[in-house]
């Protein structure tokens, strides 16, 4: 084949409105807002509304659903996975298990702790539906964690003292020890691979510039390199420390968080690290070196006429983008870049991506870009199932409506801490479904969409 290349509380709602990358829910204004250990309103249901205008943030014009539309057709034989960006945005594990000491929060007294049983019951639900779409594979383009270790807002020590840039990143590590196992672990339990990608929150979450004098801003910036290799380490590695993933650059500060790997006969996952630093601060776009390597992993995928070529790094393409509670982080340049030039030219079919926490479907340059993503902490989790054969691919997004509650926050290293409350009650809904096909000159067609997944051009 040749191819071409809640309780209905307005005042909780409010919070939708305000645009943030982080895990936690931002902060309210000074002038108004409760400390993190201060009361807050106890429960609301997730909004789950569309964002209305693309680029505009979620309002708080009180609680209105996605409409579902049917689901996708079911294909016979088709390969399956599943796709869940900002999965979970968020630190949850338990601080108080395998022995380790406990940490009171001063203001409270209450142990610091970053889950409790409506978190633990929440996860199941939504990971026992993953994996109940018969797929083993989950691939999760960025933000498996909230990330912002190395701080201890709240004074209470857990991963150890942060007053210098040493004690820093011995607390990063410490915190990293604890945080991705607890992740990795809930995909392991149910028998699920995962293929992370990193994401800003793995290198403690934007701001990166240079010039802003804060502390914390310049130890994340220095450290980029070592929280590389901490979410490789266990990300990325197996169980005797090797990385799992053979395909992967051989240079430069990528060669441990991209990779390739053939998911089935008909479907290559390139994965990419979209974070470069550079001139002494981070910038959204790959390095020489990965990009060498992807063009020959695409030469290859060319020769060897594989059907469905995709592509997952953290953040979209610049363009129209539904975006809520998102700092919106887009790739220099965008469809000017070297690596756009390089998918179109190398026969890239979807580039899959996250960052943004919903769903926009854009076809460009014969490129069908995914953005989407997952709001777990404010009850809005989501996940796109696909299939694949080698003539068709099939793309369902399943939509959570959840509840949560502010009254007791979870303890995180940032002073924002997490709802304290979360529920899943109820099975996800389909809110969109995409059917692209072959055609006869090896590109690719969008036969089919309904909803969120419908192409916006």
């Amino acid at each position: 084949m040749t191819r071409r290349r809640v309780a209905p509380v307005l005042a909780v709602l409010v919070a939708g409105a305000l645009g943030c990358s982080t895990g936690t829910p931002p902060a309210p204004p000074a002038s108004a807002a409760p400390a993190v250990d201060d009361p807050a309103p106890t429960s609301v249901v997730s909004p789950f509304e569309p964002t209305g205008d693309l680029l505009a943030p979620a309002t708080a014009r009180g609680p209105r659903e996605r409409p579902s539309v049917p689901p996708a057709p079911q294909l016979a034989g088709a390969y399956r996975f599943v796709s869940a960006p900002d999965f979970l945005n968020q630190d949850v594990a338990d601080l108080t298990a395998d022995g380790r000491r406990t940490h009171v929060v001063k203001a409270t007294g209450e142990i610091a702790n970053s889950t409790n049983a409506s978190y633990e019951s929440a996860l199941d639900r939504v990971i026992d539906e993953m994996a109940s779409h018969d797929t083993r594979d989950v691939l999760v383009p960025g933000d498996l964690v909230e990330g912002r270790w190395g701080r201890d807002d709240s004074r209470t020590g857990v991963f150890g003292p942060v007053r210098t840039q040493a004690q820093r990143l011995r607390a990063w590590r410490r915190a990293a020890d604890v945080y991705y196992p607890a992740w990795l672990e809930r995909f392991a339990d149910r028998d699920l691979t995962t293929y992370p990608a990193v994401g800003d929150h793995e290198m403690g979450d934007d701001p990166w510039r240079v010039g802003r004098r804060d502390a914390w801003v310049d130890f994340k910036r220095r450290h980029i390199p070592q929280f590389k290799r901490i979410f490789a380490d266990h990300a990325l590695s197996g169980s005797d420390g090797r990385p799992r993933f053979a395909d992967r650059p051989q240079r430069g500060p990528a060669r441990r968080t991209a990779y390739a790997v053939r998911l089935d006969p008909d479907v290559l996952l390139v994965t990419l690290d979209v974070f470069e630093r550079r001139g002494g601060n981070v910038h959204i776009s790959v390095d020489e070196a990965q990009l060498r390597w992807l063009r020959g992993v695409l030469r290859s995928a060319r020769k060897d006429d594989v059907p469905w070529v995709m592509v997952q790094g953290h953040t979209p393409m610049p363009g129209a983008v539904r975006v809520r509670n998102s700092t919106h982080l887009v790739y220099e340049k965008g469809r000017a870049s070297e690596l756009w030039r390089t998918m179109v030219d190398g026969g890239v079919d979807v580039y899959l991506s996250g960052e943004v926490h919903d769903q926009t479907v854009r076809t460009r340059d014969g490129i069908l870009e995914v953005s989407h993503g997952s709001l777990f902490y404010r009850g809005e989790a989501s996940y796109v199932v696909g299939q694949a054969t080698a003539d068709r691919l099939v793309l369902e997004n399943h939509q959570f409506r959840g509840e949560i509650g502010f009254g007791d926050r979870l303890w995180t290293t940032s002073r924002q801490g997490a709802p304290g409350h979360i529920s899943y009650p109820d099975a996800s809904v389909v809110t969109g479904t995409l059917v692209a096909s072959r055609t006869r000159s090896g590109g690719m067609r969008v036969d089919d969409a309904a909803g969120v997944l419908a192409p916006r051009g």
